[in-house]
């Protein structure tokens, strides 16, 4: 029998007195792609902190290629051939691409000892190409998307030749044709007998791509099948310990009322141009499309963070113009940033900072706030949304991804709006979070709160909307309703050719 490329043996890990992992055994082959699942507080970042370098064990064996080791660096689980691309890059935005990716590498130096920037860009280009990435070398990393800051992250992975790639959220930041880009590349990892675990949030990715599940639950593996015989039921019901209802919440009634948001001919170019729609009270409407198609950039003009240069947008029936992100809450519209951590929450924040600035000028008076009328609403709005702290002291950028979002939701919804524009709700939470937030927004709805919510998650837009738009290259192209919207089809309109499919059936 071959033995296993890598072997974890009674491994533990504690915090501050708090088990963390749990006395875990668990094995991986050559070639071999292994799936990681478990709500976010389970275990599964500590473990890639273990295989990464970046802390050690407690206690317990860990065999790399069956010799016992210890690796007290990044660095030095790198050099024995596993390689991690964590969920929060670990890249420098005022470097080049080429800088970024062979960091950590010897540069190639000119006789005098300087850096031969011409050939270590050439060298960068080189291993860009391997992956079939089109980005300049002598680009500033800090100006790309964030899809292409994961891609080059992931070909800086891929150049070190690893015998084991840990993957954690690897797509959370990318469109569905680089999601399948991506697979092709690992799918040829694996017939090179590169090893990978792969860990993600999206059950999906994990029942078409892996080999064998395992599912960490409190710091302990609860879980470990073949993926054939696995099932969505069954994986939900490992993670969370108990049975929980996939299909997404509509217990709205369905009745319209009048349109709380409209854009008529709207532009701001080259973000978008030319966009007109209508979201109703009651109503919550998907936007779709492709990385880079402009969805983010329309909700942040809406949210006066843009100004728009042409077209009218209305409030309520009104013409409304967002000079600033405090005239439109003040006009009952709040938008949940994609990035919660770059755009949404400072780290050092407390947890109840994060959420009482979204709603603390309604507590005013005389420009003053009566800190018990303030403490009294943030513990409201903790227990409201589910945000797992020790206490609204609690540093937010401690908590896990998906009681940040909580917390995020938490500050605006607590404003009681009326429009509410939501980008990217549920990326980077675990099955049991994304439940929740999904019903705070069929809430939203039925209590007559119009939603527009953008989302790169086909069955959240598909399964969330009561009708999906959906942008290509600045515009919107196609408006699904029904029988129309499917998956296939909202590909196919990201791309720019579903009226050409539907002309020649």
């Amino acid at each position: 029998m071959v033995a296993p490329l890598l072997k974890l043996e009674a491994v533990e890990k504690s915090f501050s007195g708090v088990r963390a992992l749990k006395p875990l055994d668990l094995e991986l082959a050559a070639g071999e792609v292994l799936g990681l699942v478990g709500e976010n507080g389970a275990g599964k970042s500590t473990l890639i902190k273990l295989l990464s370098g970046v802390e050690r064990p407690d206690a317990g064996v860990l065999l790399w290629q069956g010799q016992r080791v210890s690796f007290d660096s990044p660095r030095a689980a790198l050099a024995a051939g596993i390689a991690t691309i964590h969920q929060e890059l670990s890249c420098f935005d005022t470097l080049s691409v080429a800088e970024n990716l062979l960091l950590g590498e010897p540069w190639p130096r000119r006789p005098w000892g300087g850096v031969d920037w011409d050939r270590l860009c050439a060298e960068a280009k080189r291993q860009l190409a391997q992956v079939g990435l089109d980005v300049s070398p002598r680009s500033s990393f800090g100006e790309l998307s964030a899809a292409r800051k994961q891609e080059v992250a992931i070909a800086r992975a891929l150049s070190r030749r690893a015998r084991l790639l840990v993957l954690d959220e690897p797509t959370a930041s990318l469109s569905e044709p680089e999601v399948q880009r991506l697979f092709a590349h690992l799918a040829r990892l694996r017939t090179a007998g590169v090893a990978i675990l792969y860990v993600s949030h999206r059950l999906d990715e994990i029942m078409s791509l892996t080999d064998r599940v395992a599912v960490l639950r409190d710091g302990q593996l609860v879980g470990l099948y073949p993926t054939s015989e696995a099932d969505l039921n069954r994986l939900v019901r490992d993670m969370v310990g108990r049975p929980l209802d996939q299909v997404y919440p509509h217990t709205r009634s369905g009745v319209l009322g009048a349109p709380l948001l409209e854009l008529d001919g709207v532009s701001r170019k080259p973000m978008f141009r030319d966009i007109s729609l209508r979201v109703h009270a009651g109503e919550i409407v998907g936007l779709a499309g492709l990385v880079g198609a402009g969805r983010s950039e329309l909700a942040r003009a809406i949210f006066g963070l843009y100004p728009i240069t042409s077209g009218v947008l209305r409030l309520r029936g009104e013409t409304w113009a967002g000079r600033s992100p405090e005239h439109a809450l003040d006009a009952g519209l709040v938008y949940v940033p994609e990035e919660r951590k770059r755009q949404g929450l400072v780290l050092d924040h407390s947890v109840g900072q994060s959420i009482s600035i979204g709603f603390s000028d309604l507590l005013a008076r005389w420009g003053l706030i009566p800190n018990q009328t303030e403490n009294a609403r943030i513990k409201q709005a903790m227990s409201s949304f589910g945000v797992r702290a020790t206490g609204p002291e609690q540093s937010v950028g401690t908590l896990s991804g998906g009681n940040q979002q909580k917390a995020l939701l938490a500050r605006w919804l607590e404003r009681e709006p009326e429009v509410v524009l939501l980008d990217e709700p549920t990326r980077g939470v675990d099955v049991a979070a994304k439940a929740e937030i999904h019903a705070w927004i069929d809430r939203l709805a039925a209590q007559g709160k119009a939603v527009l919510m953008i989302s790169s998650d086909l069955p959240e837009v598909l399964g969330m909307s009561d009708r999906v738009l959906v942008m290509c290259q600045g515009a919107i192209s196609t408006e699904l309703r029904g029988a129309e919207m499917t998956q296939h089809n909202v590909i196919l309109a990201a791309s720019g050719l579903y009226q050409a499919e539907a002309h020649s059936a």
